[in-house]
């Protein structure tokens, strides 16, 4: 990425104002989400950060620590800390395959199953409260342009992490 040759929509002064970064923005949604989220979660002893997890699992579980980091979005060495603590509190077990020793494949356990109902309704109050006072259509379209730019960030993340491998 060359930024002499990349024709940008606004100057660059324009994105000196946090209020006109994408990135910024997105931060401040996520974090207010994150803490609204986290009232509700930690009576059931989950934290927001062991909620991203959950939720993968909760879509299927028996996967690598690797295909959990993917899922969330997170580097492997903050998942390893996380499974840890996930399964400290009695929610995943990890296990091995006799194919591949060096694979460690992640599991609910009963508990950790029993909290997607539980943990769900206040994903979907703090949703609401996040979209007040815009329509369906609206939503909608937040969400597509949304999941646009994460893949133009994840398709330049990718072209990133091909020349850093190809360097090293």
């Amino acid at each position: 990425m060359d930024p002499a040759k990349q024709h940008h929509r606004h100057p660059a002064e324009y994105y000196t104002d946090p209020e006109n970064s994408i990135g910024y923005l997105a931060r401040i949604l996520f974090r207010s989400f994150s803490r609204l989220l986290e009232q509700g979660t930690l009576t059931h002893e989950v934290s927001a950060g062991q909620w991203r997890f959950l939720r993968q699992l909760w879509r299927g579980d028996g996967i690598t620590q690797r295909e959990l980091s993917a899922r969330v979005s997170m580097r492997e060495p903050t998942t390893v800390v996380a499974v840890k603590g996930l399964e400290k509190a009695g929610l995943i077990t990890r296990k091995k395959t006799r194919d591949d020793r060096r694979k460690t494949f992640i599991y609910l356990t009963e508990r950790g199953r029993e909290l997607e109902l539980k943990l769900a309704p206040f994903n979907a109050e703090i949703h609401e409260l996040a979209t007040r006072g815009m329509t369906d259509e609206e939503v909608e379209t937040l969400q597509q342009l949304m999941r646009r730019a994460i893949d133009n960030l994840a398709e330049a993340n990718a072209q990133l992490a091909a020349e850093t491998d190809a360097s090293a």
